[in-house]
C-alpha cells in the first residue's frame, strides 16, 4: 500500500495525490496552525469574571483526557468559577465515568449531567446502525453519534438557566478529521465556522440514497442533533446568542505527554488497562467507528491525526507509524460489550458482514 513519504496517510485516504517524490497533497496544502496565544485566553476568561455569580463558566465533560485536562486548566490554573456538564451516554466507559467523578471531587466543582429519556440514545444508535449495515458507506458512520449531537442544546439550556455566558470544551483543530470533510465533498481545510454547515448539504445527499435514515420516531432526534452540532450551527447561533463558546486548544498548545503527566497525577485519571491508547476511549462507539471507517476506508480517524501532528512538528513520522501499528488493533471485546448493551443479541453478525456499498 502507498503511503506519503512525509506523514502517514496512506492511498486509501478519500481524494489523496502523490507527487513524484510521494508527497501527498494534504502534506502539500497543510499550514501551521496558529494559536491565539495564553495572554488573549486570559483577557478572554477575565472578561467572564463576576463576583456576584456562582458559576463563571462551563466545562463539558467525557472522562476522555483533554475535556479532564481542560477542567483542570479552568477550575485550578485560570481559578474560574466552572460548572462541569456530562452527557450521560449509556454506553460510556465505566473508567471514563469514574474519572469525571475523580475529577469534579478532587477540584471541588458541581457536575451537572444530562440524560435523554425513554432510552432514546440506545434505540437511535441501534436503529441507525441497522440502517448503515444494510448500505454501509463511510460518509454517514457519524450518524451512530446523532443523539449525542444533541447534547449542546441542552448546555445551552444550562448556560442560561444559570446566567453562564461562557462555555470551554477540551477540542483541539488536530482532530478535526480531513477525510470525514473529503467525504462530504468539503474541502479538508475548510474553515471549522463553516465546515460543519456545509458538511449538512453532503449528509441529505448520502442519507437520500438510503431514505430508511428518515424514520418518523428519529427524524426530531435527527433535526435536533444537525441543528446543534457544534457552536456554529443555526441552532446554536439562535439559542446561544450572549453565549460564547471556545475551545482551550485554539488558544494554548497541546501537548500529550504533559496532559496526561498532569491528570494522572493531579485527578487521579485512568484509562483502560486493556486498550493501547489513551485517545477517545470515553464512548464504546468510538472502537465500533474506528472499525468500520477500517473495513471500509482502511484508515482510522487515528491516522488522520497523527498525520497532522507530524506535520505540525508534534510528532515524528516514525513514532506515528509505531504507535499506529499498536493502537490500530481494533478492540473487540469492547465492541461486543457495546453492541450487546444495544441490544444485540449475538454480536458476531458483524465479523462475517459484506462491508462493499450494495
Amino acid at each position: 500500500m502507498k503511503i506519503c513519504s512525509q506523514c502517514v496517510l496512506t492511498e486509501t485516504m478519500p481524494h489523496i495525490t502523490f507527487d513524484t517524490t510521494g508527497v501527498c497533497n494534504f502534506c502539500r496544502q497543510s499550514k501551521k496552525i496558529e494559536l491565539k496565544g495564553e495572554e488573549k485566553l486570559l483577557e478572554l476568561l477575565d472578561s467572564f469574571r463576576s463576583s456576584d455569580k456562582k458559576y463563571e463558566c462551563i466545562v463539558g465533560v467525557s472522562g476522555g483526557r483533554d475535556s479532564t485536562y481542560t477542567l483542570l486548566k479552568m477550575a485550578k490554573d485560570y481559578n474560574m468559577k466552572v460548572l462541569a456538564v456530562n452527557y450521560a451516554n449509556p454506553f460510556t466507559d465505566p473508567v471514563a465515568q469514574k474519572n469525571i467523578e475523580n475529577a469534579v471531587k478532587r477540584l471541588n466543582v458541581d457536575l451537572v449531567q444530562v440524560h435523554l429519556k425513554k432510552n432514546l440514545h440506545e434505540k437511535t444508535f441501534r436503529y441507525n446502525f441497522n440502517v448503515w449495515m444494510t448500505d454501509p458507506n463511510p460518509a454517514l458512520i457519524p450518524m451512530l453519534c446523532i443523539a449525542c449531537k444533541t447534547y449542546y442544546y441542552n448546555i445551552l439550556k444550562i448556560a442560561k438557566k444559570e446566567g453562564i455566558h461562557c462555555i470551554v470544551n477540551g477540542g483541539n483543530p488536530y482532530e478535526d478529521t480531513s477525510f470525514k470533510k473529503e467525504l462530504l465533498n468539503v474541502a479538508s481545510d475548510e474553515k471549522i465556522e463553516y465546515s460543519f454547515i456545509k458538511a449538512i448539504t453532503g449528509i441529505i445527499q448520502e442519507t437520500l440514497k438510503n431514505p430508511a435514515y428518515y424514520h418518523p420516531v428519529f427524524i426530531p432526534t435527527l433535526i435536533k442533533g444537525y441543528l446543534f452540532g457544534d457552536a456554529y450551527c443555526l441552532g446554536s447561533r439562535v439559542v446561544g446568542r450572549g453565549i460564547s463558546r471556545f475551545e482551550l486548544f485554539n488558544y494554548i498548545e497541546w501537548h500529550e505527554d504533559e496532559i496526561i503527566s498532569r491528570i494522572k497525577n493531579e485527578l487521579n485519571w485512568e484509562s483502560p488497562k486493556n486498550l493501547p491508547s489513551t485517545w477517545r476511549f470515553d464512548c464504546r462507539v468510538g472502537h465500533l467507528k474506528e472499525f468500520l471507517y477500517h473495513k471500509t476506508l482502511g484508515m482510522t480517524e487515528r491516522d488522520d491525526l497523527y498525520a497532522k501532528l507530524v506535520r505540525q512538528g508534534l510528532m515524528t513520522r516514525e513514532d506515528a507509524l509505531k504507535r499506529l501499528e499498536k493502537e490500530n488493533q481494533i478492540p473487540f471485546e469492547e465492541i461486543e460489550i457495546l453492541l450487546k448493551e444495544a441490544g444485540f443479541e449475538d454480536p458476531s453478525f458483524l465479523y462475517d458482514s459484506d462491508f462493499s456499498r450494495k
